[in-house]
């Protein structure tokens, strides 16, 4: 079984400054490469602007340090997101899901339905 990580401890690796980095480091350094759960890549994409990074390059930056969960859907979103495709982090992971589910999103909203992914208008 491994160990996750939560998002104080990620930002405090990739963000360029950050009070805890050398805390942070040593951290992993003792205990190994940590988990980043869906759920705190989620979170990641939603305050990698605050702190001034791109999407996937926050993404890149934590993979640098920890294994992601469901990268795929989460580097589709990212990657949708910082072309500006997708205005919002839940539309980018749900069209992201569905398209890694070689499935489709099912939408009403006719901003996603104009995107690359596959939706189908209900």
């Amino acid at each position: 079984m491994t160990d996750t990580a939560d998002l104080n401890l990620v930002l405090a690796l990739i963000k360029p400054r950050d009070a805890l980095r050398d805390r942070a480091a040593r951290h992993i350094h003792q205990t190994g490469r940590l988990v980043v759960p869906f759920s705190v890549g989620m979170e990641l994409l939603f305050v990698a602007k605050r702190f001034g990074l791109g999407f996937v390059a926050a993404l890149g930056a934590t993979e640098a340090h920890f294994t992601l969960e469901k990268r795929d859907v989460l580097y589709s979103a990212a990657e949708a997101l910082d072309s500006g495709e997708v205005e919002t982090v839940f539309d980018a992971v749900h069209l992201a899901d569905a398209f890694h589910r070689e499935a489709s999103l099912h939408t009403a909203d006719q901003r996603l339905l104009k995107t690359a992914f596959p939706t189908v208008r209900f």
